[in-house]
């Protein structure tokens, strides 16, 4: 029983000779140094070393008493009982902190994500998170996968703007036709997918085929803030471009009138 009492004591910290220091001292209080060390069988050279760590633990008094160096316990029941709240305390302390985003370490890095079943499994899990906007970049042919995560975050109060080369049914959203096709995309490698969810995260994927998808994810705020105002942008460029009409070819340099030129055949579906 006593064996197996300074083992247990071991696994919560103690030192052996702590461990027997303490048990000698509940035997016999309150009592010397030579006292325990006798009690105890602790080296008298090392019994005020195991003493002065149990006053440390909160486990042992120091009594100065008719002239003598005296040791007292704290009850067992106290001492656990105390030691059983801080360790309670302590795990639900770290529990918390492990269990909260630490939105510094997420800037670190980017998630490299392989694979069309698992870039899905990520842009589900981060829809069904949404708690504010959603925007969504996607092709016609990657929806179907995404439509009843997308139509229940719609039913949630969630404001969904969707990005394709062709119409999508999303009552409740908002679709955006795209002038490029998706055999456009597809050809050039361009960014077939872009999810960008309250402003918090974003997710791109290319080459989406059900074979050799590849995505990226990260929380980067400039990251974010890039697709968000890209996603956000094309909302409005055609509309901007249309007003100008003629007079957009003043304002767009040469070198990219052909890029933007496109834009005018896109239209917008409230």
């Amino acid at each position: 029983m006593k064996n197996k009492t300074i083992e247990n004591l071991v696994k919560l910290g103690f030192s052996e000779y702590e461990a027997k220091a303490y048990i000698a001292l509940l035997q016999e209080h309150p009592a010397t140094g030579y006292q325990l060390s006798k009690i105890s069988g602790i080296p008298r050279s090392m019994i005020y070393e195991a003493m002065g760590k149990l006053i440390t633990r909160g486990a042992a008094m120091l009594l100065h008493k008719f002239g003598s160096t005296q040791y007292a316990p704290v009850p067992a029941e106290e001492y656990f009982s105390q030691l059983n709240q801080d360790y309670t305390d302590l795990v639900e302390e770290i529990k918390s902190d492990l269990s909260e985003p630490d939105s510094d370490s997420d800037l670190a890095y980017v998630w490299n994500i392989v694979g069309h079943k698992n870039m899905i499994a990520k842009a589900m899990e981060m829809i069904n998170q949404a708690k504010i906007r959603i925007y969504l970049a996607v092709l016609p042919s990657t929806y179907p996968a995404l439509k009843t995560a997308l139509e229940r975050a719609v039913s949630n109060g969630v404001r969904v703007t969707l990005y394709s080369s062709s119409q999508l049914d999303l009552p409740g959203g908002r679709v955006v036709i795209s002038p490029l096709s998706e055999d456009d995309l597809i050809r050039d490698e361009g960014l077939g997918f872009v999810l960008v969810v309250d402003g918090q995260e974003v997710l791109i994927g290319e080459r989406l085929s059900a074979s050799n998808a590849q995505a990226a994810w990260t929380r980067s705020p400039l990251f974010v803030l890039i697709a968000e105002h890209h996603l956000r942008t094309d909302l409005y460029l055609p509309q901007i471009l249309n007003l100008l009409g003629d007079r957009a070819k003043e304002v767009i340099h040469n070198d990219d009138y052909e890029l933007f030129a496109q834009a005018f055949e896109s239209r917008i579906k409230h």
